[in-house]
């Protein structure tokens, strides 16, 4: 028996759309995905599954109130499904309206989200948590969430998670390709001045990297402070910086105070902007070159796409600070982390680990090994399926 699944999202974004198609291949499940504007991610057309765009409506400004027309004018269509998800957003006030209408017409509603907020309150929480023991299950994005919402009350057999999850397929494929052509990799690496040995530097200059828009949030101006103190132990260290954003002028103007932008001495540090680069067959060369990505706050997805090419990743211990890809960090194992805010901890955390090649390289198998197996698309998907298959089991009863 099939079970008709809708699954309502804010957005389309490019890189849900394999998640979805994996979703909608399982057998025994079809796939519809409704999906709005949600004025932060580009939507981009529903290439391989079923897909329907409805405009959001703005009720109110602040505090940011939203309505998803096209939510529950699915659940009011001829073909009712089995089973809908809905996104577990208190701002979206959809959300009621559409477990009313779910649980009058029988089907099955999960809630997916992240199940906690950066800027967390408590009538936030009450309300989330509220709107999920309405559903039949929710869906996080961790097990540390899952854990937490078990703390307040959920059963535990209510509680699915889905890590979320990049597609590795062309990030494979570049990095594959770079590695099958060392000779190529070795004159990029030379005609960039990537870890390079002189007369003025006897050991291979160490490259750090960070990749993701430039957001005053994630604190590179940390890293930046704690730059000339690393290169004293790792003289000529460079940090990469690839991508583009409204941080960029103040983070020049950092660069420029502290002499790291264009440095006149081999030994000092080196700050490098390159721009936004998308095509991963031209990242993969940065990557590859690169020993340790730095990603002082505000973690995202980035953790993931470092890590299939093999790059562990250090940044701060604050989990408040992340998304739910805080959970992807293994201290000692596959990156590390400092201490929140502090210049020294995190000159000391970087110094710590370019130090210790033997460690660093195993840091850098268990990264493959984390992005390729234990947060896979499939893996992601498990989870969707499991809730979904809870759900539908719980109506029927």
């Amino acid at each position: 028996m099939t079970i008709r699944t809708i699954l309502c999202e804010p957005a389309l974004a490019k890189y849900r759309l394999p998640a979805w198609r994996e979703l909608a291949s399982r057998p025994g499940i079809s796939l519809r995905v409704e999906y709005s504007s949600d004025g932060q991610v580009q939507n981009v057309d529903p290439v391989g599954i079923d897909g329907n765009y409805t405009p959001t409506r703005t009720i109110l400004k602040r505090p940011e109130l939203f309505w998803h027309p096209g939510y529950p004018a699915a659940l009011d269509a001829p073909a009712r499904p089995d089973v809908v998800i809905l996104n577990w957003n208190v701002r979206f006030l959809d959300g009621p309206v559409c477990i009313l209408k779910a649980r009058l017409k029988g089907v099955g509603v999960v809630f997916f989200g992240h199940g906690v907020s950066k800027n967390e309150s408590p009538w936030r929480k009450r309300l989330r948590n509220f709107m999920g023991r309405r559903a039949d299950c929710v869906l996080v994005y961790s097990a540390s969430v899952r854990d937490q919402l078990i703390a307040e009350g959920f059963a535990p057999s209510r509680v699915f998670v889905a890590p979320n999850s990049v597609d590795q397929t062309d990030i494979q494929a570049a990095r594959r390709d770079w590695l099958s052509r060392p000779r190529d990799l070795q004159a990029f690496q030379r005609d960039n001045d990537l870890g390079q040995s002189s007369p003025s530097l006897p050991f291979p200059a160490p490259v750090l990297i960070f990749c993701a828009r430039l957001d005053p949030l994630r604190r590179l101006d940390l890293l930046f402070e704690a730059l000339p103190a690393i290169a004293k132990t790792h003289p000529g260290v460079q940090l990469l910086i690839i991508g583009g954003g409204q941080d960029e002028a103040r983070l020049r103007e950092i660069g420029e105070r502290l002499n790291l932008l264009n440095p006149a001495n081999a030994h000092d540090a080196r700050v490098r902007f390159l721009g936004p680069v998308y095509e991963e067959k031209n990242l993969a060369p940065w990557f590859l070159s690169s020993d340790l990505m730095v990603f002082p706050s505000h973690m995202g997805l980035s953790v993931l796409h470092s890590m299939g090419y093999g790059v562990p990743v250090l940044t701060c211990n604050s989990p408040s600070r992340h998304g739910p890809e805080f959970d992807v960090i293994r201290p000692g194992q596959n990156g590390d982390l400092y201490e929140d805010g502090s210049v020294e901890s995190l000159g000391a955390a970087v110094t710590r680990l370019l130090s210790d090649r033997a460690a660093l390289k195993s840091m850098s198998a268990e990264a493959l090994i984390t992005a390729t197996r234990d947060y896979s698309i499939a893996k992601m998907i498990d989870g969707f399926e499991a809730a979904i298959r809870f759900a539908d089991g719980a109506r029927r009863r």
